[in-house]
């Protein structure tokens, strides 16, 4: 069986395209994965502003149910009060 072989010469002018397209791609993939980047440590910044947000939520909400814990109890007596 006869089997051709083909040679291949790079020449200086092919070796340097070959670079540049391999550039361009890198640059345009390096580029991507920065834009990722922002993106996600933007949506870290938002996720930790949310929690920030959160806890001040639970301290206010815990201010309230004592509050209104307070306020049952004497609505719970006057009702008391009432029905004797």
């Amino acid at each position: 069986m006869y089997r051709r072989c083909f040679a291949i010469y790079f020449t200086g002018l092919s070796f340097k395209s070959f670079v540049n397209a391999y550039k361009s791609t890198y640059l345009l993939r390096h580029q991507k994965i920065k834009d990722e980047l922002q993106q996600i440590g933007a949506g870290l910044e938002k996720m930790e502003e949310a929690l920030h947000c959160l806890s001040e939520i639970k301290s206010e909400l815990a201010e309230k149910e004592k509050v209104l814990a307070a306020e049952t109890a004497k609505t719970d007596e006057a009702l008391r009060q009432v029905s004797q």
